[in-house]
């Protein structure tokens, strides 16, 4: 139960874990609990029971392995993370003036020294060795930040887990789909046949479940693709960058020579 507890008090496990292992569930919880909860309470309470048992838990667990797996791929495709791309001289997701400021930051906050143009295009892979180590060192600087920041972070999560667990969530919406056309009686399993009278009055848990079950899979189909999931990673590298001007220096500085004493 702690376990469940620090995850939905997390936000960050809340919205970006646990809430999309829960929206691939929906569908068919949905109508367990309206056709089968008010007569058989011992279901509900078998539910309530693997949810504190550590079903919540699974299903995060499941969607952020799902999305890191994801994330992989999509950093090979992408030829980096966000947040190295931004820092490319050869990149123009920044303009010229944000980027050498950032670089400029980087380097006064970080005491880091950033590659130029010119030791980016020699040596590819030793100037992202040194973005990426940048923007490590920038993310443990930032992991307070409880504002924007945060609020970015869980937005690309969320939608990086989404889309790894898209192929569960569309077999789980056509589940749903196919269950709530069954107990509307739109439609007959054996023999198969269809009643599209029904439609008109498919009564509430039936209705439920297929308004859910067409709105996310409408969702799924239309709007969690790898474009957003790439949109996400760019505002969140944005914002990290912005909170450079805000950190204390931790750049080696050089030590003051003590005057001599005069005899």
């Amino acid at each position: 139960m702690t376990t469940i507890f620090e995850l939905v008090k997390d936000p960050y496990e809340r919205k970006a874990r646990v809430i999309p292992g829960l929206l691939v569930a929906l569908p068919l919880l949905v109508p367990l609990l309206c056709v089968y909860g008010a007569k058989h309470p011992v279901l509900t309470g078998v539910i309530g029971l693997l949810g504190g048992c550590g079903a919540i838990y699974a299903l995060a667990s499941v969607a952020r392995g799902r999305g890191k797996m994801l994330e992989e791929a999509l950093v090979k495709k992408w030829g980096g993370m966000p947040t190295t791309i931004a820092l490319r001289h050869r990149d123009n997701f920044l303009d010229s003036v944000s980027k050498q400021r950032y670089h400029a930051a980087i380097t006064a906050k970080l005491g880091i020294v950033m590659p130029t143009a010119e030791e980016e295009s020699a040596d590819h892979d030793k100037a992202d060795d040194t973005y990426i180590g940048a923007t490590k060192r920038l993310r443990e600087l930032t992991r307070s930040n409880k504002q924007l920041l945060l609020k970015e972070n869980i937005a690309y999560g969320f939608h990086r887990n989404m889309l790894a667990m898209k192929p569960v969530g569309i077999l789980s919406c056509l589940l749903g789909i196919l269950y709530g056309l069954l107990i509307a009686k739109i439609m007959q399993a054996t023999p198969p046949h269809f009643f599209p009278e029904n439609i008109a009055d498919p009564g509430l848990a039936a209705g439920l479940t297929l308004l859910i079950s067409i709105a996310l899979l409408a969702t799924w189909l239309l709007y969690f693709e790898q474009g957003a999931v790439r949109r996400m990673g760019f505002v969140y590298a944005e914002r990290l960058f912005e909170c450079l001007p805000s950190l204390p220096s931790s750049a080696p500085r050089k030590k003051a020579q003590k005057s001599m004493p005069t005899e």
